[in-house]
Protein backbone atom coordinates (compact mmCIF):
# COMPACT_ATOMS: atom_id res chain seq x y z
CA UNK A 1 0.00 0.00 0.00
CA UNK A 2 1.17 3.54 -0.35
CA UNK A 3 3.04 5.22 2.18
CA UNK A 4 0.10 7.93 3.17
CA UNK A 5 -2.40 5.23 2.66
CA UNK A 6 -0.45 3.16 5.61
CA UNK A 7 0.06 6.08 7.77
CA UNK A 8 -3.96 7.35 7.57
CA UNK A 9 -4.47 3.28 8.76
CA UNK A 10 -1.85 3.52 11.53
CA UNK A 11 -3.66 6.60 12.60
CA UNK A 12 -7.28 5.25 12.46
CA UNK A 13 -5.74 2.09 14.66
CA UNK A 14 -4.73 3.94 17.04
CA UNK A 15 -6.98 7.17 17.49
CA UNK A 16 -9.70 3.88 17.86
CA UNK A 17 -7.11 2.34 20.55
CA UNK A 18 -7.48 5.61 22.06
CA UNK A 19 -11.43 5.53 22.36
CA UNK A 20 -10.90 2.07 24.09
CA UNK A 21 -8.69 3.30 26.47
CA UNK A 22 -11.11 6.06 27.90
CA UNK A 23 -14.10 3.37 27.81
CA UNK A 24 -11.87 1.16 29.87
CA UNK A 25 -11.73 4.24 31.99
CA UNK A 26 -15.10 5.54 32.11
CA UNK A 27 -16.76 3.28 34.75
CA UNK A 28 -18.80 5.37 37.21
CA UNK A 29 -17.42 4.32 40.63
CA UNK A 30 -19.01 7.43 42.41
CA UNK A 31 -22.81 5.86 41.52
CA UNK A 32 -24.44 4.73 44.26
CA UNK A 33 -23.99 0.89 45.98
CA UNK A 34 -27.34 -0.27 44.57
CA UNK A 35 -25.92 0.43 41.08
CA UNK A 36 -22.31 -0.53 41.24
CA UNK A 37 -23.12 -3.57 42.91
CA UNK A 38 -22.09 -6.77 41.03
CA UNK A 39 -25.56 -8.30 40.26
CA UNK A 40 -26.35 -4.91 38.86
CA UNK A 41 -26.58 -3.97 34.82
CA UNK A 42 -24.39 -0.36 35.20
CA UNK A 43 -21.70 -2.88 36.75
CA UNK A 44 -21.94 -5.57 34.56
CA UNK A 45 -21.97 -3.19 31.12
CA UNK A 46 -19.09 -0.83 32.97
CA UNK A 47 -17.19 -3.35 34.67
CA UNK A 48 -17.46 -6.90 33.02
CA UNK A 49 -19.01 -6.74 29.37
CA UNK A 50 -17.30 -3.84 28.20
CA UNK A 51 -13.87 -4.56 29.61
CA UNK A 52 -13.49 -7.69 27.94
CA UNK A 53 -14.50 -6.05 24.35
CA UNK A 54 -11.82 -3.28 25.20
CA UNK A 55 -8.86 -5.13 26.23
CA UNK A 56 -7.69 -5.51 22.82
CA UNK A 57 -6.47 -1.69 23.13
CA UNK A 58 -3.34 -1.89 24.73
CA UNK A 59 -1.85 -5.04 22.45
CA UNK A 60 -2.84 -3.47 19.23
CA UNK A 61 -1.10 -0.17 20.94
CA UNK A 62 1.73 -2.12 21.58
CA UNK A 63 1.46 -3.90 17.78
CA UNK A 64 1.57 -0.50 16.11
CA UNK A 65 4.34 0.88 18.46
CA UNK A 66 6.70 -2.43 17.68
CA UNK A 67 5.96 -2.33 13.96
CA UNK A 68 6.58 1.47 13.94
CA UNK A 69 9.85 1.26 15.43
CA UNK A 70 11.44 -1.80 13.56
CA UNK A 71 9.98 -0.87 10.30
CA UNK A 72 13.35 -0.67 8.12
CA UNK A 73 15.12 -1.22 11.15
CA UNK A 74 18.98 -1.83 11.63
CA UNK A 75 20.93 -0.65 13.95
CA UNK A 76 22.56 1.85 12.40
CA UNK A 77 19.28 3.76 12.99
CA UNK A 78 19.30 2.52 16.94
CA UNK A 79 20.75 6.01 18.12
CA UNK A 80 18.97 8.44 16.28
CA UNK A 81 15.33 6.41 17.40
CA UNK A 82 16.47 6.47 21.11
CA UNK A 83 17.29 10.09 20.57
CA UNK A 84 13.84 10.92 19.20
CA UNK A 85 12.01 8.75 21.39
CA UNK A 86 13.40 10.21 24.56
CA UNK A 87 11.68 13.52 23.17
CA UNK A 88 8.41 11.56 22.78
CA UNK A 89 8.24 8.99 25.36
CA UNK A 90 10.56 9.53 28.22
CA UNK A 91 10.26 13.13 28.59
CA UNK A 92 6.27 13.22 28.96
CA UNK A 93 5.98 10.53 30.90
CA UNK A 94 8.23 12.10 33.04
CA UNK A 95 6.73 15.47 33.26
CA UNK A 96 2.55 14.18 32.59
CA UNK A 97 3.54 11.92 36.05
CA UNK A 98 4.76 15.20 37.81
CA UNK A 99 1.81 17.35 36.90
CA UNK A 100 -0.54 14.13 37.61
CA UNK A 101 0.92 13.75 41.35
CA UNK A 102 1.35 17.61 41.66
CA UNK A 103 -1.83 17.99 40.94
CA UNK A 104 -3.13 15.38 42.85
CA UNK A 105 -1.64 16.65 45.84
CA UNK A 106 -2.53 20.55 45.84
CA UNK A 107 -6.17 19.43 45.12
CA UNK A 108 -5.75 16.98 47.92
CA UNK A 109 -5.03 19.92 50.47
CA UNK A 110 -8.36 22.49 49.15
CA UNK A 111 -11.44 22.01 50.98
CA UNK A 112 -14.18 20.75 48.54
CA UNK A 113 -11.64 19.84 45.59
CA UNK A 114 -10.34 17.30 48.20
CA UNK A 115 -13.76 15.16 47.67
CA UNK A 116 -13.27 15.27 44.20
CA UNK A 117 -9.22 14.49 43.55
CA UNK A 118 -9.95 11.74 46.34
CA UNK A 119 -5.96 10.95 46.45
CA UNK A 120 -5.84 11.03 50.04
CA UNK A 121 -2.41 8.10 49.95
CA UNK A 122 -0.16 10.83 48.01
CA UNK A 123 1.92 13.10 50.43
CA UNK A 124 4.98 15.67 50.04
CA UNK A 125 7.41 13.26 50.46
CA UNK A 126 10.31 12.23 48.01
CA UNK A 127 9.32 8.36 48.29
CA UNK A 128 6.62 9.55 47.20
CA UNK A 129 7.02 11.88 44.37
CA UNK A 130 9.62 9.34 43.13
CA UNK A 131 7.28 6.41 42.66
CA UNK A 132 5.18 9.34 41.02
CA UNK A 133 7.13 10.52 38.75
CA UNK A 134 9.02 7.25 37.99
CA UNK A 135 6.42 4.37 38.19
CA UNK A 136 3.13 6.24 37.73
CA UNK A 137 1.86 6.17 41.52
CA UNK A 138 -0.19 9.00 40.65
CA UNK A 139 -1.20 8.53 36.95
CA UNK A 140 -1.62 4.34 36.51
CA UNK A 141 -3.16 4.74 33.12
CA UNK A 142 0.92 5.63 31.94
CA UNK A 143 2.01 2.04 33.30
CA UNK A 144 1.68 1.09 29.34
CA UNK A 145 4.25 4.49 28.69
CA UNK A 146 6.72 2.51 31.37
CA UNK A 147 6.31 -0.66 29.38
CA UNK A 148 7.09 0.74 25.91
CA UNK A 149 10.24 2.71 27.56
CA UNK A 150 11.45 -0.44 28.57
CA UNK A 151 10.75 -2.34 25.27
CA UNK A 152 12.34 0.69 23.67
CA UNK A 153 15.89 0.49 25.74
CA UNK A 154 16.03 -3.41 25.03
CA UNK A 155 16.09 -2.62 21.06
CA UNK A 156 19.45 -3.68 20.37
CA UNK A 157 19.00 -7.10 22.11
CA UNK A 158 15.15 -7.79 20.99
CA UNK A 159 17.12 -6.88 17.07
CA UNK A 160 19.65 -9.34 17.36
CA UNK A 161 17.22 -11.75 18.52
CA UNK A 162 14.21 -10.83 15.74
CA UNK A 163 16.88 -10.31 12.69
CA UNK A 164 16.90 -13.95 11.59
CA UNK A 165 13.58 -15.56 11.31
CA UNK A 166 14.91 -19.10 12.67
CA UNK A 167 15.83 -17.13 16.19
CA UNK A 168 13.02 -14.40 15.76
CA UNK A 169 10.57 -18.16 16.12
CA UNK A 170 12.32 -19.83 19.15
CA UNK A 171 12.07 -16.24 21.01
CA UNK A 172 8.48 -16.19 20.31
CA UNK A 173 7.83 -19.57 21.19
CA UNK A 174 10.12 -19.03 24.47
CA UNK A 175 7.53 -15.87 24.91
CA UNK A 176 4.27 -18.06 24.81
CA UNK A 177 6.04 -21.01 26.47
CA UNK A 178 7.03 -18.69 29.21
CA UNK A 179 3.68 -17.10 29.28
CA UNK A 180 2.08 -20.76 29.82
CA UNK A 181 3.95 -21.74 32.52
CA UNK A 182 3.50 -18.35 34.51
CA UNK A 183 7.00 -16.84 34.57
CA UNK A 184 7.43 -13.11 35.09
CA UNK A 185 9.83 -10.63 34.40
CA UNK A 186 10.72 -7.54 37.36
CA UNK A 187 8.87 -4.45 35.53
CA UNK A 188 8.25 -5.41 32.05
CA UNK A 189 5.19 -7.89 31.39
CA UNK A 190 6.02 -10.94 29.37
CA UNK A 191 2.87 -10.50 27.58
CA UNK A 192 3.54 -7.01 26.44
CA UNK A 193 7.30 -8.43 25.88
CA UNK A 194 4.90 -11.13 23.55
CA UNK A 195 2.80 -8.09 21.65
CA UNK A 196 5.85 -5.74 20.66
CA UNK A 197 7.70 -8.78 19.35
CA UNK A 198 5.43 -10.01 16.94
CA UNK A 199 5.09 -6.94 15.28
CA UNK A 200 8.75 -6.35 15.21
CA UNK A 201 9.06 -9.63 13.54
CA UNK A 202 6.74 -8.58 11.26
CA UNK A 203 8.05 -5.24 10.26
CA UNK A 204 11.81 -7.09 9.98
CA UNK A 205 10.55 -10.27 7.56
CA UNK A 206 6.70 -9.82 6.61
CA UNK A 207 6.84 -6.32 5.30
CA UNK A 208 5.22 -7.07 2.25
CA UNK A 209 2.49 -9.33 3.60
CA UNK A 210 1.22 -6.36 6.47
CA UNK A 211 1.63 -3.39 4.23
CA UNK A 212 -0.24 -4.88 1.01
CA UNK A 213 -3.39 -3.40 -0.23
CA UNK A 214 -6.33 -4.65 0.72
CA UNK A 215 -8.35 -7.63 -1.05
CA UNK A 216 -10.66 -10.36 -0.22
CA UNK A 217 -8.76 -12.87 0.93
CA UNK A 218 -6.55 -11.33 2.82
CA UNK A 219 -10.43 -9.94 4.68
CA UNK A 220 -11.36 -13.17 4.77
CA UNK A 221 -8.15 -14.43 6.72
CA UNK A 222 -8.46 -11.23 8.72
CA UNK A 223 -12.09 -12.81 9.54
CA UNK A 224 -10.84 -15.94 10.89
CA UNK A 225 -7.90 -14.63 13.10
CA UNK A 226 -10.72 -12.80 14.43
CA UNK A 227 -12.94 -15.50 15.00
CA UNK A 228 -9.94 -17.68 16.35
CA UNK A 229 -9.65 -14.69 18.88
CA UNK A 230 -12.51 -14.61 20.41
CA UNK A 231 -12.67 -18.21 20.67
CA UNK A 232 -9.18 -17.77 22.75
CA UNK A 233 -11.16 -15.22 24.61
CA UNK A 234 -14.47 -17.48 25.18
CA UNK A 235 -11.85 -19.98 26.93
CA UNK A 236 -10.30 -17.55 29.12
CA UNK A 237 -13.51 -16.42 30.40
CA UNK A 238 -14.35 -19.73 31.13
CA UNK A 239 -11.15 -21.36 32.02
CA UNK A 240 -8.94 -18.40 33.27
CA UNK A 241 -5.88 -19.94 31.48
CA UNK A 242 -3.84 -16.75 30.64
CA UNK A 243 -1.96 -17.91 27.71
CA UNK A 244 -5.70 -18.16 26.21
CA UNK A 245 -6.36 -14.52 26.47
CA UNK A 246 -2.88 -13.63 25.40
CA UNK A 247 -3.14 -15.69 22.37
CA UNK A 248 -6.79 -14.15 21.37
CA UNK A 249 -5.48 -10.30 22.03
CA UNK A 250 -2.18 -11.60 19.44
CA UNK A 251 -4.82 -13.04 16.67
CA UNK A 252 -7.52 -9.71 17.07
CA UNK A 253 -5.36 -7.11 15.94
CA UNK A 254 -3.83 -9.09 13.40
CA UNK A 255 -7.33 -9.37 11.98
CA UNK A 256 -8.29 -6.14 12.31
CA UNK A 257 -5.41 -4.72 10.21
CA UNK A 258 -6.60 -7.34 7.92
CA UNK A 259 -9.57 -6.75 7.19
CA UNK A 260 -9.82 -3.42 6.89
CA UNK A 261 -9.45 -1.42 3.59
CA UNK A 262 -7.41 0.97 3.95
CA UNK A 263 -8.80 3.03 0.64
CA UNK A 264 -11.97 3.25 2.15
CA UNK A 265 -10.65 4.80 5.37
CA UNK A 266 -11.78 8.66 5.27
CA UNK A 267 -9.27 11.63 5.73
CA UNK A 268 -8.60 11.68 8.94
CA UNK A 269 -9.47 14.92 10.98
CA UNK A 270 -7.27 17.56 12.82
CA UNK A 271 -8.57 16.74 16.23
CA UNK A 272 -7.48 13.06 15.39
CA UNK A 273 -3.88 13.92 15.34
CA UNK A 274 -3.32 15.09 19.68
CA UNK A 275 -4.28 10.82 20.03
CA UNK A 276 -1.12 10.66 22.36
CA UNK A 277 -2.64 14.29 24.62
CA UNK A 278 -5.72 12.82 24.41
CA UNK A 279 -4.30 9.33 25.88
CA UNK A 280 -2.79 11.57 28.50
CA UNK A 281 -5.41 13.53 29.40
CA UNK A 282 -8.17 11.82 29.40
CA UNK A 283 -9.01 10.87 32.85
CA UNK A 284 -9.46 14.37 34.23
CA UNK A 285 -12.74 15.26 32.32
CA UNK A 286 -13.71 11.49 32.30
CA UNK A 287 -13.37 11.65 36.39
CA UNK A 288 -14.68 15.41 36.31
CA UNK A 289 -17.87 14.15 33.95
CA UNK A 290 -18.53 11.15 35.83
CA UNK A 291 -19.19 13.06 39.76
CA UNK A 292 -20.82 15.69 38.23
CA UNK A 293 -23.30 12.79 36.91
CA UNK A 294 -23.92 11.56 39.84
CA UNK A 295 -24.29 14.76 41.60
CA UNK A 296 -26.95 15.77 39.54
CA UNK A 297 -28.92 11.87 38.95
CA UNK A 298 -27.22 9.74 41.76
CA UNK A 299 -30.69 7.39 41.71
CA UNK A 300 -30.39 7.22 37.78
CA UNK A 301 -29.01 4.31 36.08
CA UNK A 302 -30.02 4.75 32.84
CA UNK A 303 -28.88 8.60 32.39
CA UNK A 304 -25.09 6.88 34.14
CA UNK A 305 -25.10 4.28 31.25
CA UNK A 306 -26.10 7.03 28.97
CA UNK A 307 -23.29 8.94 29.92
CA UNK A 308 -20.92 6.21 30.33
CA UNK A 309 -21.61 5.50 26.67
CA UNK A 310 -20.62 9.11 25.46
CA UNK A 311 -17.99 9.71 27.77
CA UNK A 312 -15.19 8.79 25.03
CA UNK A 313 -17.05 11.54 22.93
CA UNK A 314 -17.31 14.05 25.44
CA UNK A 315 -13.55 13.12 26.71
CA UNK A 316 -11.81 13.57 23.55
CA UNK A 317 -14.24 17.06 22.76
CA UNK A 318 -12.93 18.46 26.09
CA UNK A 319 -9.17 17.19 25.12
CA UNK A 320 -9.41 18.82 21.87
CA UNK A 321 -10.72 21.89 22.74
CA UNK A 322 -7.63 21.88 25.51
CA UNK A 323 -4.69 21.18 23.24
CA UNK A 324 -5.77 23.99 21.15
CA UNK A 325 -5.86 26.59 23.64
CA UNK A 326 -2.19 24.99 24.91
CA UNK A 327 -1.08 24.89 20.92
CA UNK A 328 -2.12 28.94 20.80
CA UNK A 329 -1.09 30.00 24.20
CA UNK A 330 1.54 27.80 25.56
CA UNK A 331 3.39 26.16 22.33
CA UNK A 332 6.53 25.43 24.14
CA UNK A 333 4.24 23.58 26.63
CA UNK A 334 2.36 21.53 24.39
CA UNK A 335 4.96 20.38 22.32
CA UNK A 336 6.75 19.03 25.75
CA UNK A 337 3.77 17.37 26.60
CA UNK A 338 2.73 15.94 23.28
CA UNK A 339 5.96 14.61 22.74
CA UNK A 340 6.64 16.67 19.53
CA UNK A 341 3.84 15.33 17.86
Amino acid sequence: MKENRFRKKIGWFQFVCCLLVIWNHSGNLEAPADLTGQAGLPWRIEYEIMPAIVRISIPCFLMLSGYLFYRGFDLRQLKPKWKRRVKSLLVPYLLWNILYYLGYLIGSWIPGLSQIVNRYHLTPAAGDFLESALFYKSNPPFWFMFQLILLTLLAPALYLVLEKVWSGVLWLAMLLIALFTGEALPFLNLDALLYYSIAAFAALHGRELAEAVWNRKRCFTGAILIAAGLVCGYFYYRNAVVIEIVIGQCLVPLGLWLIVDEERLPRRPRWMGCTFFIYAFHIVPVRLINKLAVALMPERSAFLLMIYAFLPAMAVFVCWQTAKRMKRWTPGLWDVLAGGR
